[in-house]
């Protein structure tokens, strides 16, 4: 005999906890209905003015895939594809729209992070910076560039002028560009610390979205774990836990694991297991010439696929760039 599911539900329901044993009705944290949600629910959505859910990334395909970066976010590849240099252009287009933005660099040091900003956005090579710049990023006592060097040493009149241009536009992003990293003087980077930064550029920008870019998510420090499984699943986690409570996106930048070296797909990211189901969206960058074994390096500008394996809030697809590599710069391809 059937038995109306409605009947039944009226049949069990109690008017008092009177059934109830004791340590039941103490709960603090009670169940709550979900029309108790409807209301902060309905208001979170948007109202037509925005098509992003997330924070626009500078890329038409990538914004449309993702609806803006929201959530947490995993970039990976092996090392050589550009994943840095991707993370950085990513930020530098958030700056541009005005959402403050944490680079946490965990290997390179800020000289190097900084360098790599001015290379893509003035179009001069990583290593003239290094060796001309400061003539035309400095001024001595009287005002004027330092002249050092020979002229034969110097660079052309147009790189000059691209310098200081960049020098420009990287103090416009500078105001909203935080870089963190594990040099001397610099305090210890933790969960416990990413977090109370997070919160400090909120009240300080009094805004509610933060970018965070951990680079890269396997020398990240977390205590008290059994083996490298164990690491990562730890460091996925608290990063998830990190997002949640924030409401901050944060990109995990992940390297391959050996078996990415000759095959795609998220089962060759490191700690893989535990991104599957915790992040929101996982990316990886993979080139034609790491596919047919060719040196990635042969070539100034390379292509690169940007191969979106998991997204919660869309289909996954792939994205077809070009990475010039004298310049750290991705462009989407027609």
């Amino acid at each position: 005999m059937l038995i109306n599911w409605r009947q039944s539900k009226g049949a069990r329901k109690m008017k008092n906890f009177d059934d109830l044993p004791e340590q039941i009705i103490d709960i603090k944290d009670k169940p709550r209905p979900a029309t108790d949600f409807l209301n902060d629910y309905y208001q979170s959505l948007g109202n037509g003015e925005s098509e992003l859910l997330g924070i626009s990334t500078g890329f038409k395909a990538l914004d449309k895939a993702t609806l803006g970066l929201d959530g947490l976010i995993v970039l990976g590849g092996i090392a050589g594809q550009g994943k840095t240099s991707l993370a950085l252009q990513l930020a530098c287009n958030a700056c541009d729209t005005g959402t403050p933005t944490i680079f946490y660099s965990l290997e390179m040091p800020r000289r190097a992070i900084l360098t790599k900003l001015l290379n893509r956005i003035a179009k001069v090579k990583y290593s003239d910076i290094l060796l001309k710049g400061k003539k035309y990023l400095t001024k001595d006592e009287t005002g004027q560039a330092e002249q050092t060097g020979q002229d034969r040493k110097l660079l052309s009149e147009r790189e000059a002028e691209n310098l200081k241009a960049g020098k420009e536009a990287l103090k416009a992003i500078g105001t909203e560009f935080y870089i963190r990293s594990r040099e001397r003087g610099e305090a210890e980077i933790n969960f416990t610390i990413v977090e109370q930064e997070i919160e400090y550029l909120k009240a300080l920008h009094s805004k509610q979205r933060i970018l965070v870019v951990i680079d890269h998510l396997q020398v990240f420090n977390v205590d008290d774990y059994k083996d490298q499984i164990d690491k990562e699943g730890k460091l996925i986690t608290g990063f998830k836990v990190i997002t949640e409570r924030t409401g901050a996106t944060i990109v995990l930048i992940s390297q391959k694991n050996k078996q990415g070296f000759t095959s795609k797909g998220l089962q060759t990211l490191k700690g893989s297991v535990d991104i599957v189901y915790l992040a929101d969206i996982v990316m990886t960058l993979e080139s034609k010439q790491e596919a047919e074994g060719n040196n990635i390096y042969d070539n100034q500008t390379k292509e690169i696929d940007l191969i979106i394996q998991k997204n919660r809030y869309n289909a996954p697809t792939t994205i077809k760039l070009e990475l010039n590599g004298e310049y750290s710069e991705f462009t989407e391809k027609n």
